[in-house]
């Protein structure tokens, strides 16, 4: 995708930001998963601290307004250093904090190829100058930090440059903003996000998931394989509705007011997308 389409829809990712502030205005909150990785839930997209012998990889870095809270929550986990940040993808609210991560530690920071152009469009700004992923891959890519640690990309899911973290030894799996766990997800059409490629992620995610794996969401909290079965069973439901009624030739209007979602809207609306945003994003995306 073009840099010029990144930049007509920055106006949108600065909405972003602020559903994104508003939704996890709270103080940084550790949850230990094991010995060794711990979730950081606060303001923007789950953080994920894996810690080795020699130091520490971070998954997602939030806001920079976040970062002192953040690097006070790192330091209570283990005095070593950062040595690699990883972006699950481009959104503000999970790389906003890497210019504070490099000026302190001077990680290398590791992407998709494709969340380089969208941080471009919308994570630079004079107070948190951007800082773009060094090491960028295409499909996967396979780290050892005291423990493998496996990246997978999946085309045109939340946007389109998503990848997930596996750590098989931990079985423990960052799904990024793939999951939208306990509510609607966004789907971010403007930037390649469809609903196909998020099933799709999804689907990957519990290939690689047994009952014991524990499933980092991108936002809402840690999920087991049987609960991200039922969110995904959740989003095929809705997904095939829609596509039923846009292959009848309904209009976006008609199948929002058939409201394909119904079952879940008490339980999954939330202040940034409730089921009528929902089934847009999905009408848009589907062909």
């Amino acid at each position: 995708m073009k840099f010029q389409i990144f930049a007509a829809t920055l106006a949108g990712m600065m909405t972003l930001s602020a559903w994104a502030d508003d939704a996890h205005a709270a103080a940084v909150k550790t949850i230990a998963l094991n010995q060794n990785v711990h979730v950081l839930e606060g303001q923007g997209g789950n953080i994920a601290v894996i810690e080795g012998k020699n130091g520490l990889t971070v998954v997602d870095t939030q806001f920079a307004d976040s970062y002192p809270d953040i690097k006070k929550a790192i330091g209570n986990i283990s005095p070593k250093p950062v040595r690699y940040v990883i972006n699950t993808h481009g959104h503000n609210d999970h790389t906003n904090g890497n210019a504070s991560f490099m000026a302190d530690y001077q990680p290398t920071i590791i992407a998709h190829h494709n969340t380089t152009e969208l941080m471009k469009a919308f994570n630079q700004t004079a107070k948190t100058p951007n800082t773009l992923p060094y090491l960028t891959f295409e499909k996967s890519l396979s780290l050892h930090v005291d423990e493998p640690v496996r990246l997978t990309y999946f085309a045109r899911a939340h946007t389109n440059g998503d990848i997930i973290v596996h750590l098989p030894q931990s079985n423990i799996i960052h799904a990024g903003d793939i999951l939208f766990f306990g509510r609607f997800p966004f789907i971010d059409v403007k930037n390649g996000g469809t609903i196909d490629g998020m099933i799709n992620g999804l689907n990957g995610v519990l290939a690689l998931a047994d009952e014991r794996t524990k499933i980092i969401a991108g936002h809402g909290k840690v999920a087991s394989k049987a609960e991200v079965q039922k969110h995904t069973a959740m989003l095929t439901t809705i997904r095939d509705r829609i596509a039923k009624l846009k292959q009848q030739g309904k209009t976006l209007a008609q199948i929002q007011a058939s409201r394909p979602a119904k079952e879940w809207e008490k339980s999954h609306n939330w202040n940034f997308i409730n089921h009528e945003k929902l089934v847009e994003s999905v009408y848009q995306s589907l062909p």
